[in-house]
């Protein structure tokens, strides 16, 4: 059931042109940036888009210029692992990694202790209503968000496309503290 959610999403969204993309992404950034989780935290982890996703780039550059410390993934296949690594150079300390996603190059990202991330916005392919989230299937995250502090933010990021009344989930499967979206920002009502 999840593996035909995912494609039937993931298809969604690659039906939208890049306009689409860079405004509703503008838009969530701006959104994010009004968040006083955002504006208190010291330190932010973040995905690199991909496959159209909600852009990213924006929102890092905006974060680093506000003086945050700017952390993405670093995916360690053979432990099925996130290691945050700090952003310090976007346009030339970044590689691909695994899937094809962009991570921070290990030689000028020093990695960051996951209990010093105040707020980690993650990718999904899919939320419900009530801030749960259904990835791409790895795990990668749901096993990272289960390490985080216990005052950590979760914050998700979305088209309005990829939002349901329910997704398919597991006992295992994260509840994010918020979702932002082009139109709305979900709390969780439970």
């Amino acid at each position: 059931m999840k593996k035909e959610f995912r494609k039937k999403v993931i298809a969604l969204r690659k039906e939208k042109d890049l306009d689409f993309i860079k405004y509703n992404s503008e838009i969530i950034t701006d959104k994010l940036l009004q968040m006083d989780c955002i504006k208190n935290a010291q330190t932010i982890m973040l995905y690199l888009d991909f496959n159209n996703e909600v852009c990213t780039d924006i929102l890092i550059k905006k974060l680093i210029s506000m003086g945050k410390i700017v952390a993405s993934p670093i995916t360690i296949m053979s432990e099925r692992k996130l290691i945050p690594s700090q952003i310090t150079d976007l346009k030339n300390g970044i590689q691909y990694g695994a899937y094809n996603i962009r991570e921070p190059k290990p030689e000028c990202s020093p990695s960051i202790d996951i209990k010093k991330l105040d707020v980690v916005i993650v990718p999904a392919v899919a939320y419900d209503k009530n801030c749960y989230r259904l990835g791409y299937g790895g795990g990668f995250y749901d096993r990272f968000l289960g390490n985080l502090r216990e005052d950590a933010v979760t914050v998700g990021i979305a088209f309005d496309l990829q939002i349901f009344d329910e997704v398919p989930k597991e006992p295992h499967d994260a509840q994010l503290d918020y979702i932002v979206t082009e139109s709305t920002i979900l709390t969780p009502k439970n």
